[in-house]
C-alpha cells in the first residue's frame, strides 16, 4: 500500500514539475514575444504619445500625404499636451475623457446618445501575473458595443481564451491596445490590477 501511495506521490510530483516548466516556457515564450514586438509597438503613435518624437502629420504613416487637406490638421503633440499622463508617461484617455478635455460623441453630428455599460469582467486565468480587469464603462464612454462584440468578443462568459501572446499580436484586446490606446507592453499594471 504504502509503494502505492509512493508512486502516485512520485507520479503527482512529475506531473508538478511538468505543468510548472511549461508554464513557465509559455511566460518565457510571452515575454519574448513583448521583447520582440516591444520596438514596433512602441514606435507606434509616438507623434501623438508627445514622447520627444514629434512627427508632422503628413509623415505619420496614417494619414495620406498627398491629401491637400492633411496640412489643416492640427499636430497631435499640440492637441494633447495638457492631457494628463500614466505612469508610463503615455496619454491616459480615461483621465482625459473624465476631467472633460475631450467629449467622445455616439455619431458624427453628436446626436445620439452613449450606451455606457459600468460592469468589469474579471479575467483570472493569467498566469503568475495579477489577474486582469476589464472595465467596460471606460470602454463605453468611446465605443458601441458593435465594436467589439461579436467579432472580437463574443459576448459569453468563457469564450474568450485570450493569451499574452494574442494580444500582442494584434488579436482581442491588442485590436486596439498598441495602436490607438495604451501599449500593452509599456504599463502591465493598467490591466493586471486585481491581486
Amino acid at each position: 500500500m504504502k509503494r502505492i501511495r509512493m508512486a502516485r506521490y512520485a507520479r503527482l510530483i512529475l506531473i508538478g514539475c511538468g505543468m510548472t516548466l511549461a508554464g513557465l516556457l509559455a511566460v518565457g515564450a510571452v515575454a519574448v514575444a513583448a521583447d520582440m514586438l516591444e520596438p514596433v509597438l512602441k514606435d507606434r503613435g509616438k507623434h501623438f504619445q508627445t514622447e520627444g518624437k514629434v512627427v508632422p502629420v503628413e509623415k505619420d504613416g496614417i494619414h495620406d500625404p498627398v491629401n491637400a487637406s492633411v496640412g489643416y490638421l492640427q499636430p497631435p503633440h499640440v492637441a494633447m499636451t495638457d492631457f494628463p499622463r500614466d505612469s508610463a508617461g503615455l496619454t491616459n484617455w480615461v483621465e482625459t475623457v473624465d476631467k472633460g478635455l475631450i467629449a467622445p460623441r455616439a455619431d458624427l453630428l453628436g446626436h445620439a446618445q452613449m450606451k455606457l455599460l459600468d460592469t468589469d469582467i474579471i479575467f483570472a486565468d493569467t498566469g503568475a501575473m495579477p489577474k486582469v480587469r476589464f472595465p467596460h464603462k471606460a470602454h463605453t464612454e468611446w465605443l458601441d458595443c458593435s465594436n467589439c462584440h461579436p467579432a472580437i468578443f463574443k459576448q459569453q462568459k468563457g469564450t474568450s481564451n485570450i493569451a499574452m501572446t494574442d494580444v500582442l499580436q494584434g488579436q482581442y484586446c491588442g485590436v486596439c491596445h498598441g495602436k490607438v490606446a495604451f501599449a500593452p507592453t509599456l504599463n502591465c499594471m493598467r490591466c493586471h490590477s486585481v491581486p
